[in-house]
């Protein structure tokens, strides 16, 4: 009885991590649809009043302007100048926020964008048998720090420091990797082939 609750409990958990970055980006969308529709109001008062497929000019052109500001942010991120403020905000600010790496990493995976900072997968001995690891760094010549992620909730998990004796190296990718979890260890049998 106590496992299924922890698995309610994890899951419903995961669910609100994964839906919190989510909840925020539509916010700071309608914040900033709000915003440009006050702009274009003054621009389509001079346009005559029409619809487009339903929809009215001042709103079709403050989501076409919106569209653009977020392909010119986009733009404007691929610049060495905002990838080193971005760099810097991330290990100034965002680095005290818990999880924040991890959770941008499995966001640029969830949503296909290829990421520099894909953590390398491996196994590590746990009492109750090898586990999905990240490695996150190494600390010396023989010790590293290693991520092992909770099923099916990925975004909790515990922080371990192993030796380089104890981690198995796999060749799999950290979206592989989550997904496994995520779907309580289906598919590690195509995964993990001539691996354990």
């Amino acid at each position: 009885m106590k496992s299924i609750l922890k698995i309610i409990k994890a899951t419903f958990l995961g669910g609100i991590l994964f839906l919190a970055p989510l909840v925020v980006l539509l916010i700071i969308l309608e914040k900033g649809y709000g915003i440009i529709q006050k702009v274009t109001l003054p621009l389509v008062n001079f346009l005559p009043r029409v619809h487009v497929l339903g929809i009215a000019l001042q709103e079709l052109v403050g989501t076409i302007i919106l569209i653009l500001i977020c392909f010119s942010a986009g733009l404007l991120a691929r610049t060495a100048g905002a990838k080193k403020l971005i760099h810097k905000l991330e290990n100034g600010v965002l680095s005290f926020v818990p999880g924040y790496s991890f959770m941008k990493s499995m966001n640029e995976n969830i949503m296909g964008l290829e990421s520099k900072q894909d953590l390398k997968v491996v196994l590590v001995p746990t009492d109750a048998g090898w586990q999905f690891a990240f490695l996150i760094e190494q600390i010396n010549e023989n010790n590293f720090t290693v991520f092992i992620p909770d099923a099916p909730n990925p975004w909790s998990g515990s922080v371990c420091f192993v030796e380089k004796k104890d981690i198995k190296e796999i060749d799999m990718t950290q979206k592989e990797a989550l997904a496994c979890i995520r779907k309580l260890g289906f598919g590690s049998k195509e995964l993990l082939k001539n691996k354990l």
